[in-house]
């Protein structure tokens, strides 16, 4: 039988000479690496990373993250992404929907440090239609990666983008994450900094609204 995905699979391949196959299912390889600061080489600890595979409809619009998860750097600067999968496609998604080829996509956070993001360099001889390999891989495993200093603005010190669309109750899966940033519009409000940074009280809300239960007592543990 012939399925929506099938004739979406069909339809790609007659509009891309490339394409081999299309991928109902990825999985992903695990991802160790090491953060610096760009100016003294010595590493950090304490960096918050998130790494996230993010799903594109056929328009290449973001339609929801396929899997998202965190690491904290240890003392020698040192972080470590599980291997995940396989693990399908939702099929409330739009038909042809895929991951690009530039996840996963990584956010470093660190009180200090600006916020980084990084994903797979889209170099010449990797211009192939990615998001069709099953198994997926992040050009930053076993490097070493650099941060740098923030020195702009206090009040302008934030996070960009968005992570977790499409997951439910998505901040569970990276608590330190969001706790990382409280701590830090803690930090520039004692200072008399406003910033963009969400509170608990934020949470809160968000949490009720989306019926995920009591922000304070599930970052409870993270905020000791």
């Amino acid at each position: 039988m012939i399925t929506v995905r099938t004739l979406a699979c069909l339809y790609v391949l007659l509009t891309a000479a490339s394409l081999q196959a299309c991928a109902t299912t990825y999985s992903a390889k695990p991802i160790t690496a090491t953060v610096v600061d760009a100016e003294t080489g010595h590493p950090i600890e304490g960096v918050s990373v998130v790494a996230h595979w993010v799903l594109h409809g056929p328009t290449w619009v973001s339609a929801a993250d396929l899997e998202l998860t965190e690491a904290v750097t240890d003392k020698d600067g040192r972080f470590h992404i599980p291997g995940w999968g396989p693990k399908s496609i939702p099929n409330d998604l739009p038909r042809g929907t895929r991951l690009g080829n530039s996840d996963p996509g990584l956010i470093l956070f660190k009180s200090g440090y600006e916020v980084t993001g990084l994903f797979n360099r889209l170099q010449p001889e990797r211009l192939r239609p990615e998001h069709d390999i099953p198994v997926r891989y992040s050009d930053w495993d076993g490097k070493v990666i650099k941060l740098n200093r923030f020195r702009g603005d206090p009040q302008s010190f934030g996070v960009g983008g968005s992570i977790g669309r499409g997951i439910e109750c998505h901040w569970k899966r990276v608590p330190r994450f969001y706790v990382a940033q409280m701590r830090e519009k803690a930090r520039l409000e004692a200072l008399g900094v406003r910033s963009f940074l969400p509170t608990l009280a934020h949470f809160e809300n968000y949490f009720k609204n989306s019926g995920c239960g009591s922000a304070e007592q599930f970052f409870r543990e993270y905020l000791r």
